[in-house]
């Protein structure tokens, strides 16, 4: 990823001075403020001091589902940076649930969505545990201003045809004794299981 997002300020933007941030090399390059962009990985984020004390006009998050966590230390160094604009760059804003939203825009707006637990009052409990569609479109309009959302429709242009290749591939030998072993020994699970509590109440 760092070296496609290198690659990509070479040709839209040639005249950045860009550097790859990352690795031990990183070291010679002197100080972040030395370039016009850099390009670091989490990992490297959450390490390095350098990229938390400098003062960054832009900070984009590629991937950043990578903060969805608002407890993990990705998303608390990503907090810390100081940047006079933030965006995010994300397919999936919301993988598992309400909270990953809000960490995002913690992110780019702290305070925007209220603190944890009142986004949790407002927002979570009533669309997670009770289905509210008056607080779900409520939150949609607040974020809206703030999100653009790219559909399928607006790059398939862009996209190859989709190609498939099926390959039929049989387990031979030890492969297929410990599969056949695992697939009876969990098939007796089910059926136990079935036997016990009946079909509505078993969970699959």
């Amino acid at each position: 990823v760092l070296t496609n997002w290198s690659r990509e300020a070479e040709r839209f933007v040639p005249r950045l001075k860009v550097a790859v941030w990352h690795g031990i090399g990183r070291s010679s390059l002197g100080a972040p403020e030395d370039w016009d962009m850099v390009v670091t990985s989490y990992a490297t984020l959450c390490r390095d001091e350098r990229l938390l004390k400098t003062e960054w006009h832009y900070v984009v998050l590629d991937e950043a589902q990578a903060i969805k966590n608002p407890r993990s230390k990705t998303a608390q160094a990503a907090c810390r940076l100081l940047a006079r604009h933030r965006l995010c760059l994300t397919g999936t804003p919301v993988e598992n649930n309400l909270l990953e939203l809000w960490s995002l825009f913690n992110f780019l707006m702290p305070g925007y969505l209220g603190d944890k637990e009142g986004f949790g009052r407002r927002y979570r409990k009533p669309i997670e545990r009770e289905g509210n569609e008056e607080v779900m479109t409520s939150l949609s309009k607040r974020i809206a201003p703030f999100v653009l959302r790219r559909e399928k429709t607006d790059v398939l242009a862009d996209l190859p045809s989709k190609t498939k290749i099926v390959e039929w591939v049989s387990l031979e030998g030890e492969e297929r004794d410990l599969y056949e072993t695992l697939r009876l020994s969990v098939e007796k699970k089910v059926r136990d299981e079935l036997k016990r509590r009946g079909l509505m109440r078993s969970q699959i």
